[in-house]
């Protein structure tokens, strides 16, 4: 373990981290889908869903939504796929702009109740914040409707930056933007792969938000960002500092 290196920085995941869809994703879908003639089961449209996913998952990040010009298509062949997999079925046009219209608007999210108090905090640390989020290129007028972008100067996008996690640049580039140094920066994110071995394989600390509880394996997770402030008390006597992996 490396000695005590002062933070200067914190960067955040977006999904399943700072936001979530409300209603959930699986609810929007059930509801469109079924209006547009699918016949399915919960237990189906989960699996369809994840089918979906995973192939969406063996691809590279920086590939994965089509970038900037080829999202609208990303989405059409995702769908497309999801409803493909629940019934054989033909995705209506009708239906795919109604789910993008949905997913599109603000209302659709919700910010988790640990984010404000926490970026808050940090905030009167005098801690510099960013997002690293593989996401289309909606997220930063996303944040910027729930009013969380006044927290964030830097919002690295994957398909915006055409670069993705786990790939250590996009970390790298969120710490130049901020003018820190991986060393001095902790990145915090729900996926063991993208989020926190990416992090750490960059150079950077990491802290695993484990909200579900699924990971218990792991020492350096949190269940709630609320943690966070607590969790860098404890790094080392030097205020605001962690000690990064070996």
């Amino acid at each position: 373990m490396a000695g005590a290196v002062p933070l200067r920085a914190v960067l955040f995941d977006a999904g399943a981290t700072l936001v979530h869809p409300d209603p959930p994703v699986e609810a929007i879908y059930s509801r469109e889908l079924a209006a547009d003639g699918a016949l399915f089961t919960e237990e189906g449209l989960s699996r369809a869903l994840t089918r979906a996913w995973e192939d969406v998952h063996a691809t590279p990040a920086s590939d994965r939504y089509g970038g900037v010009r080829g999202e609208a298509e990303f989405w059409k062949k995702f769908l497309a796929r999801v409803r493909s997999v629940l019934d054989g079925g033909i995705l209506s046009a009708a239906a795919f702009d109604r789910i993008a219209s949905h997913f599109r608007s603000p209302a659709a999210w919700a910010i988790y109740d640990d984010v404000v108090p926490t970026l808050g905090e940090l905030s009167r640390r005098g801690l510099k914040m960013a997002v690293v989020s593989n996401w289309d290129s909606h997220l930063p007028t996303l944040l910027a409707a729930l009013e969380l972008d006044r927290f964030f100067p830097v919002i690295a996008v994957s398909s915006i930056e055409e670069v993705g996690k786990p790939d250590p640049e996009i970390f790298h580039r969120a710490c130049r933007r901020l003018e820190v140094d991986p060393v001095e920066s902790l990145h915090v994110g729900d996926s063991v792969s993208e989020d926190f071995e990416g992090a750490r394989s960059a150079g950077l600390a990491a802290l695993l938000l484990d909200r579900r509880d699924a990971f218990p394996g792991i020492a350096d997770r949190i269940v709630s960002l609320g943690e966070i402030p607590k969790r860098l008390d404890e790094a080392s006597s030097t205020p605001f500092a962690i000690l990064p992996s070996s």
